[in-house]
Parts: C-alpha cells; sequence; structure tokens
C-alpha cells in the first residue's frame, strides 16, 4: 500500500519526501526496491501470529478473553520521510 501511496503521490503531483512523507506498515523488499526507499515499521511477524494463534486456541478452548501485550513495531527511517513543514 506504501508503494502504491507513492505512485498516487506522484500522479497527483507530490514529491516524496518533499511533499509528504510515506511510513509501510511493515518492513518487507519492497520497501527497498521503490525510490525513495521507504521508511517502514519493523517486526517479529513470526512471533506476532504465533501470539494470535496462542490466544484463539485458548478462546476456542473455553478461555477468557483477554488483552495480550506485543512488542511495539520499530521504525526503520529512511528516504521516504522528510521533516514535518508548515503549510
Amino acid at each position: 500500500m506504501a508503494v502504491a501511496g507513492v505512485a498516487t503521490a506522484a500522479e497527483l503531483g507530490f514529491s516524496v519526501p518533499e511533499d509528504v512523507s510515506v511510513v509501510a506498515w511493515e518492513d518487507s523488499a519492497l520497501c527497498r526496491l521503490v525510490k525513495p526507499w521507504l521508511s517502514a515499521l519493523s517486526r517479529d511477524s513470526a512471533e506476532f501470529g504465533r501470539m494470535a494463534a496462542r490466544e484463539l486456541t485458548v478462546l476456542l478452548d473455553g478461555g477468557p478473553d483477554r488483552t495480550v501485550r506485543v512488542p511495539v513495531p520499530r521504525l526503520i527511517g529512511r528516504d521516504g520521510t522528510g521533516p514535518a513543514r508548515e503549510s
């Protein structure tokens, strides 16, 4: 979606990151295949999936629903983000 956002911004005459910053929800190789390279959130997707599966299994087995803390994603800053400007 972030890559499509860069393309759409360009179609509308905006430049990334001069006019708009773009951050991908999840880091992938695709974030480094576009120009400018996109900043992204990095998380352990496999561990996140394991945690979700464990919690779903507990619910399916009749256990209580509960709030679970998950690790906070880390921001990987790249060329897709620029400084904030006043309009």
